[in-house]
């Protein structure tokens, strides 16, 4: 009875500081006791503690534990702030997790609230700024197209750079583009050799993991998220009018003095339409005001302490602002963990998507290059197809005819991770992971009698299927324990088999008898124009052991070593072997830090290891036969000749790499954040060494070459402004740089330059190679540019070696696509249920190639409307127009530009409304948002998007700026 009058019950809800969303799952614990309960799926809570003077502790993965001194008190409620403090994070790791502050190799994380805040179709967009050191851009801008991922530079000349995806444990090959962002809990990067050894022949490009959601120990939660967009051109090139047009025309002919009247240059078409004041803006009419995107998502997740499951269906929708070019993905997740028994655990993470990308036609780029002057519609509003005597150029709006010209792609895709998990014993336990992976898609193809294409020629079709089945299978051993206090060990052990299949069909055909069949019935056509399968299979085994240990909380090591045996690689060449070594020193845990209150973390790690890389197509050690045809007098014959030189020394690419970094935190964690410095060095390269045309061959593999990346990462979060009591203002920022130097070391073992391939000793891996332009030629050294055989008003090359001759010894490397410095800066703002994000992305020192600018000035194609030179404007901006030149002397020098840019990449705003307003309808938590995406870029190409993969800028479909509303609710 003393007992009962003592005890206290405490009651209150557990909710996000930043977004006012009841937390659930959350443990409460009383200090000292065992004590303790969780969360239910409202955010509530009722403990019942020995005495009103004890104190809670409140801890949730992902924020930080908050201690709570009751004080007599019954009721109270708890914001949890997220960031954790370091050391309290739980970071996925290469077969397991670690706390953020026993990691000793180099890892970025980026997690599900950062995922959220952009609503992207590839989840790899997500660390676009977030991650240090890793590159992510855009590999084109139509509806569905994937992103380009590189982490820490590129290291091979001719093999992949493709990192290795990691999904909940297995690999998966591809990108991204067949998950649906909105599953996914966190996405790992792991950076240097000590954290990708672990996957041998695979991490030496970097290796992202990927976690989706799970279930938990609390009530079944249903949640909706969607949002609707609505995308418009960032910017619209700025084109020569038709007036602009025709006086451009009328100085090329000036310029070989053969004008005489405006009759002798224009047809009558482009002279009715100068009358008229009349211009034919192509790229608008081709384009429409505005595109769609559109994602609704389903969850229910939940269990209880012996099954847990989160299921998850999703409809994404993107509508291009070219007609015509879609992308539509479902997605369907299933994750369910169930314990047998107290050692036994089963569980499964199924995806099944599909994707139909309906990718059309391109038309953008004939649009932007068609002649102003010509009416793309007849009198009766019909399309013209040569709207211009031009019998080469067709009107590019034919192409957006509906069912004229179709590019369909669709793909269906099952990916799973099927496990048991069992306790030998307190300290042993073992995994089993069998991950198959089961992808079909298809291709079809159409082109219309009156497109671009077949320019009135017979109709064109082509159908490509494609089937794999991968599957991964994994025994992974742990063991875990602790001695005397001062020593813990933990080890992990492996062996898995991969294996791929992958085999496809083809046939094309032309002279359909009618184009309503599109693609769907190629046996009714008169010409197969091509056809042919193929099939491949390769397998790999592998062998890993890694032990991590710890010396009294300060001192870490880490030791990996991995055995890969790929079926790609030549006899005897199969077999390779990645170690890596790392160490730790938690340097806030010695005795001599103890009485400082500046640093709240500081650890310093370095590290060294080997990766390899095995990134060629199989069979590519082996000679294959190509069919060929020969010709018997007047017959001809068939037979078969060698496809390639084989090369049966053909070994594992190699990269080793040092890192060294360390980690920080300032007052309390106020501010925190990591450096690093690494350099990676590549030898035996998978290069693809150009032979000479007259061997019969034009390339053959070899192991020869290296490359040197190095570089410095900065990331730094601030807590700026914490909010001290509900709804009151916080302010955080988070901010990454990444600078990277790429250079060829060597490439075939005499340090000589490759200028075929534009590959250079010292250099970066890709650069621009060309004349450099100095300016135009002026009236007043016309003697001058006689003596290289030019005239004013043509482009001026400097002469590099002062020989008084323009050729290729003149040529230099003028930059490269890779930038300098790139970086990320996001803060968040909130105040009394309102959010704001507000992300910035910057990338410096590349330099770009905008074909934009590389003009034709003959009156034939359209151009920008650029500063061209005339006798009377000498312009040092751009050349004389020529009538009788296609395109002018040395054209491609116009074209390069400093590539830099800043884009505002994304503000959002958010309201999470009181749950009061909300809670007698049935819904726990609702919050609205609006989202900004890309709506200011600065950039020294004025209207054109300088951000592409491989630096160079197509008249291809328009970047856009997305627009979106969206919404949260938790029933």
């Amino acid at each position: 009875m003393q007992k009962s009058s003592r005890e206290h019950t405490v009651s209150g809800v557990v909710t996000d500081s930043q977004t006012g969303e009841v937390l659930p799952g959350v443990n409460i614990s009383v200090q000292g006791t065992s004590a303790g309960t969780s969360t239910g799926a409202d955010g509530k809570y009722s403990i019942t503690v020995p005495s009103k003077t004890d104190t809670l502790l409140f801890s949730f993965v992902g924020f930080q534990t908050q201690t709570v001194p009751i004080n007599e008190r019954t009721s109270i409620n708890v914001e949890l702030v997220t960031e954790a403090i370091v050391g309290e994070d739980i970071v996925v790791v290469g077969y397991g997790q670690q706390e953020q502050q026993d990691i000793t190799g180099s890892v970025s994380s980026v997690s599900s609230a950062q995922i959220a805040e952009v609503p992207v179709s590839n989840a790899a967009s997500a660390l676009q700024g977030r991650a240090a050191g890793v590159m992510v851009a855009q590999s084109g801008s139509q509806p569905g197209d994937g992103v380009t991922v590189r982490v820490r530079g590129r290291r091979s000349l001719t093999a992949s750079n493709d990192p290795l995806f990691v999904v909940d444990g297995i690999p998966f090959s591809g990108n991204l583009n067949d998950l649906n962002p909105q599953n996914i809990e966190s996405m790992e990067v792991l950076k240097d050799a000590s954290a990708t050894a672990i996957y041998g022949s695979r991490g030496a490009n970097g290796v992202v993991l990927v976690t989706t959601k799970r279930g938990g120990n609390h009530k079944t939660i249903v949640s909706y998220d969607g949002y609707f967009g609505v995308s418009r051109q960032l910017e619209e090139p700025d084109m020569m009018s038709g007036h602009e047009f025709a006086e451009m025309r009328r100085e090329g002919f000036r310029a070989t003095d053969s004008y005489s009247s405006d009759e002798a240059i224009f047809t009558d078409p482009e002279m009715k339409a100068i009358q008229q004041g009349a211009t034919y803006d192509y790229p608008d009419l081709v384009t429409d005001d505005a595109g769609y995107q559109q994602s609704h998502q389903l969850t229910v997740q939940g269990g209880n302490e012996h099954t847990q499951f989160a299921v998850s269906g999703n409809f994404f929708n993107e509508t291009g602002i070219i007609p015509g070019q879609n992308f539509d993905r479902y997605t369907l997740r299933i994750n369910l963990d169930h314990d047998v028994s107290d050692r036994f655990r089963i569980g499964t993470s199924t995806l099944l998507s599909r994707f139909v990308q309906a990718y059309g036609t391109n038309p953008y780029g004939t649009a932007v290059a068609m002649n102003p002057l010509g009416n793309p519609y007849e009198q009766d509003g019909t399309l013209d197809f040569r709207p211009t005597d031009d019998g080469l150029i067709a009107n590019p709006l034919n192409d957006l005819v509906a069912g004229k010209m179709l590019d369909d792609r669709n793909r269906m895709r099952i990916f799973s991770n099927i496990f048991g998990a069992y306790d030998l014993s307190n300290h042993f336990s073992y995994r089993l992971n069998f991950g198959p992976d089961l992808s079909s898609r298809r291709r079809g193809i159409f082109q219309g009698t009156l497109t671009t294409a077949r320019g009135e020629g017979v109709p064109y079709a082509r159908k490509d299927e494609e089937r794999s089945f991968a599957y991964t299978l994994e025994n992974i051993l742990n063991y875990q324990q602790s001695f005397a206090g001062r020593h813990d060990i933990e080890a992990t052990g492996l062996f898995s088999i991969q294996s791929d299949q992958y085999e496809t069909d083809r046939i094309a055909v032309s002279g359909l008898p009618y184009e309503t069949q599109k693609y769907h019935n190629l046996g009714t056509a008169s010409t197969a124009e091509d056809y042919g399968s193929y099939y491949e299979e390769w397998s790999m085994m592998s062998f890993m052991g890694r032990v991590n240990y710890q010396f009294n909380d300060r001192y870490l090591l880490t030791v990996t070593g991995r055995a890969d045996g790929s079926s790609r690689l030549a006899e005897g060449k199969k077999w390779g072997f990645f170690p890596s070594a790392a160490v730790g020193w938690r340097i806030i845990e010695e005795p001599f830090m103890s009485g400082q209150s500046l640093f709240s973390d500081l650890k310093l790690r370095l590290s060294y290891g080997v990766t390899g890389n095995t990134a060629i197509d199989p069979y590519q050690t082996q000679g294959t036969l190509t069919r060929t045809t020969y010709q018997f007098g007047e017959n001809a014959g068939y037979g078969y000749r060698p496809g390639q030189i084989s090369n049966a020394h053909l070994q594992w690419e190699t990269s080793r790499q040092l890192n060294i970094g360390l980690n920080y935190g300032l007052w309390e964690s106020r501010i925190r954040g990591s450096i690093e410095y690494y350099q990676t060095t590549t030898t035996d390269m998978l290069l693809e060494r150009n032979l000479p045309i007259t061997s019969g061959f034009s390339s053959v593999f070899e192991n020869v070459g290296e490359t040197r990346n190095t570089g410095i990462e900065l990331t730094l979060s601030s807590q700026n402004i914490i909010d001290q009591g509900r709804g009151g203002f916080s302010w955080s920022s988070d901010l990454t740089l990444s600078s990277n130097r790429e250079e060829i070391v060597d490439l075939y073992g005499n340090k000589q330059d490759d200028v075929g391939n534009q590959w250079f000793i010292g250099e970066p891996l890709t650069v621009w190679y060309d004349y450099e332009k100095i300016g135009i030629w002026q009236q007043n050294e016309a003697p001058q540019a006689d003596s290289y055989g030019q005239d004013p008003g043509e482009i001026k090359i400097k002469d590099q070696n002062g020989d008084g001759t323009i050729n290729e010894q003149d040529r230099v490397i003028l930059g490269t696509d890779m930038p300098d410095w790139s970086g990320g800066l996001a803060n968040h703002f909130s105040y009394r249920g309102v959010d704001l994000l507000v992300f910035l992305y910057a990338s410096t020192g590349q330099t770009i190639f905008n074909e934009y600018k590389d003009t034709a000035l003959n009156g034939r194609y359209n151009n920008l409307d650029v500063d061209y030179w005339t006798p009377d404007n000498p312009t040092d901006r751009h050349p004389r127009p020529d009538a009788s030149r296609e395109y002018p002397l040395y054209r491609s020098t116009q074209a390069y530009q400093d590539g830099s840019f800043l884009k505002v990449r994304n503000v959002k705003l958010g309201y999470n409304l009181p749950p009061g307003a909300v809670e007698h309808i049935g819904i726990r938590s609702m919050r609205i948002y609006i989202n900004a995406e890309t709506p200011l870029l600065f950039s020294k190409t004025g209207n054109i998007d300088p951000e592409q993969y491989g630096g160079r800028i197509e008249a291809d479909v328009p970047t856009t700026r997305l627009y979106t509303l969206g919404v949260n609710i938790n029933f």
